[in-house]
């Protein structure tokens, strides 16, 4: 029997044989080395058939971590030769002797880094004269509102034969009604118009019927107006006019250094397509929204997640879906900020394209996606423990840009950053449970900054749970403009908050956020009625003796759009003297029949037209 022949393989050979087989010997597995890791660099510098000159002088590796390959199996369906067993073949010996390069990492210190906002930043957005309404008119306008009533009108006499009659006026008394309602919060919407029960600020201005019929039908588009493609590409086509319009006035906010990423859940149980489980927040059950806040709470933009189409500009990237949130809302920011998430949304890849953006962030990471190579270094949760509460180590990337923290408190937490790490280490009071009472414990910068941003998206929630509009219903749509109209009134109500604190106003004496909303409601509703069909408020229309008595409070005053309807306010004479509601000086018999307080009118003081002009 004649002996084999054997082929001498060429570089060229074994590359394209490496390159092109079916073998995964050459790629780690998810638990050694994930997506997020950076590409390696395969060395066949060894496998090439060069003099034995150039094999004198061996490649010296500086500062990076090889790891080996392991042997490669064999691809399934494929039966090795009698004659090759037991033999090792070029390429298989190649192989088992291969090494990959990963970046290295290693445990020393990583300086914090000092950002700044590009100049110039945004326009400026001055609110220092903004009444409670103009906060609210940066997110819901005239445009909008006629562009709902006139789909609103039109889809009715589609289905119907005969128009709403909607207009806008009308409208914008329903949506203060709402208002009005979400603050008192009656458990039975029929209560607001009954007699025992019955608010005159709802029930003097909109029946019942005509409240509910205008709630069943509000239309943002006309269903003929798109297309079958364009329903398939958005499945939030029947909201898209509110959601853009909606993301507009936040995205006029001021929009700070820090700023948290986080999720957010419209709350909806029903039928819906693009309904969301998510297990740790208030509501889990909805329809999500990925937001960008400030560590205040105002929310600066939001997407709402609908499946594959949601990023369709970064559906050719090898992107997670908590990258590509990011990296999209990252796209109407400045180079400067820092940017702080959960472990969703961390990882090494994201890290690296926001630092090409000019942008630093900070977040908690999962343990499969730290690099395989810094997995390595970080030591393990039980040696960590044993050192005690407080125990730090940082580890650092070759190129010094990102940077790993893991901290020991009561369980390690891990924390990935690209601006800052352990240093300074400041301390705080931790409870322990053994002892049954406070301890010091060292803290590391970076888990003292993130607790400190992080928590904008949460504290936009807990405000939108004040006094929300959550009335019981099967469509989707309704739910979600209710709570776009509360995360607008919360975003309003912050920014007049703030506004209030930079003038010096005591926090005790800034109106709340329910009687901002309720105040809200019943301006709105003024500016909108008729001045022959404006209703006092229940309040105001209490039987009260004119004379202040002991222990009694005072009537509330009169809003100005009451004030100055002139033909209502006719005086009255009372038997009894009252002290004047305008000056606070002197007594007077004299009292507005509209406005029900006493005035002075005499011939020397006129304190009752003062008071109406």
């Amino acid at each position: 029997m004649e002996s084999t022949r054997r082929h001498v393989l060429r570089d060229e050979d074994v590359s394209n044989l490496l390159n092109n087989s079916e073998i995964e010997d050459f790629a780690l597995s998810d638990e050694d080395l994930d997506d997020h890791d950076p590409p390696f660099r395969l060395e066949l510098d060894h496998l090439s058939s060069s003099s034995d000159s150039e094999r004198s002088e061996p490649e010296t590796i500086h500062e990076e971590r090889i790891v080996q390959l392991a042997p490669s199996r064999a691809r399934r369906g494929f039966t090795r030769g009698r004659s090759n067993r037991g033999r090792s073949s070029n390429i298989t010996s190649s192989a088992s002797d291969s090494k990959i390069l990963l970046p290295s990492w290693s445990e020393k210190l990583f300086p914090s880094k000092e950002m700044e906002l590009s100049q110039p930043t945004y326009l400026p957005l001055n609110s220092d004269f903004f009444e409670k309404l103009t906060y609210f008119e940066q997110y819901i306008d005239d445009k909008f509102i006629q562009l709902l009533v006139e789909r609103t009108n039109q889809t009715s006499v589609k289905l119907h034969g005969r128009s709403m009659n909607l207009d806008m006026k009308e409208f914008y008394v329903y949506l203060g009604i709402t208002f009005v309602m979400a603050s008192v919060n009656y458990p039975v919407i029929r209560m607001y118009w009954e007699s025992k029960w019955r608010m005159a600020i709802i029930a003097d201005n909109m029946s019942r019927y005509r409240f509910i019929q205008i709630r069943n039908s509000i239309k943002f588009v006309f269903d003929d107006d798109v297309s079958q493609a364009e329903r398939a590409e958005d499945k939030l086509w029947k909201i898209r006019p509110l959601i853009q319009r909606i993301q507009e006035g936040c995205r006029v906010q001021e929009k700070e250094k820090h700023m948290s990423l986080d999720e957010m859940i419209v709350p909806f149980s029903g039928a819906c397509g693009i309904k969301q489980y998510c297990p740790g927040k208030p509501n889990p059950v909805g329809m999500k929204a990925f937001v960008l806040a400030n560590p205040s709470g105002i929310v600066t933009d939001f997407h709402i997640y609908q499946g594959s189409t949601t990023y369709k500009e970064l559906e050719d990237s090898n992107h997670g879906l908590g990258e590509k949130a990011v990296i999209t809302l990252a796209n109407t920011l400045v180079p400067g900020h820092i940017l702080y998430f959960d472990r969703y949304f961390t990882s090494v890849k994201l890290a690296n394209e926001l630092l090409k953006r000019g942008i630093g962030c900070t977040g908690t990471i999962m343990k499969n996606r730290i690099p395989a190579a810094a997995r390595l270094v970080l030591k393990d949760d039980k040696e960590l423990q044993r050192r005690g509460r407080g125990s730090v180590q940082t580890i650092v990337s070759d190129d010094n840009q990102i940077a790993i923290t893991k901290w020991y408190d009561n369980k390690p937490v891990i924390l990935l950053s690209t601006v800052e790490a352990k240093e300074p280490v400041d301390v705080c009071q931790r409870w322990c449970k053994k002892q049954r009472h406070y301890v010091t414990v060292n803290r590391p910068s970076v888990v003292r900054n993130y607790n400190k941003y992080m928590g904008g998206v949460d504290l936009a929630d807990r405000m939108l749970a004040v006094c929300p509009n959550r009335y019981r219903t099967k469509k989707w749509t309704q739910r979600f403009f209710s709570h776009m109209m509360d995360l607008a009134v919360s975003n309003s109500w912050l920014q007049f908050k703030r506004d209030q604190i930079d003038k010096g106003v005591p926090l005790k004496k800034i109106q709340q956020l329910r009687f901002f909303k309720l105040d809200l409601g019943e301006k709105i509703i003024e500016m909108y009625t008729n001045e022959e069909t404006v209703s006092a408020d229940s309040e105001e229309e209490v039987n009260a003796p004119t004379k202040r008595k002991k222990g009694k409070p005072t009537l509330p005053l009169p809003s100005m759009k009451r004030r100055q309807q002139a033909a209502k306010h006719m005086p009255l004479f009372e038997n009894k003297q009252a002290r004047c509601r305008h000056c606070h000086y002197n007594k007077s018999r004299t009292k507005c029949s509209t406005c029900n307080v006493s005035l002075c009118f005499t011939k020397y003081r006129n304190c009752y037209k003062e008071f109406h002009e």
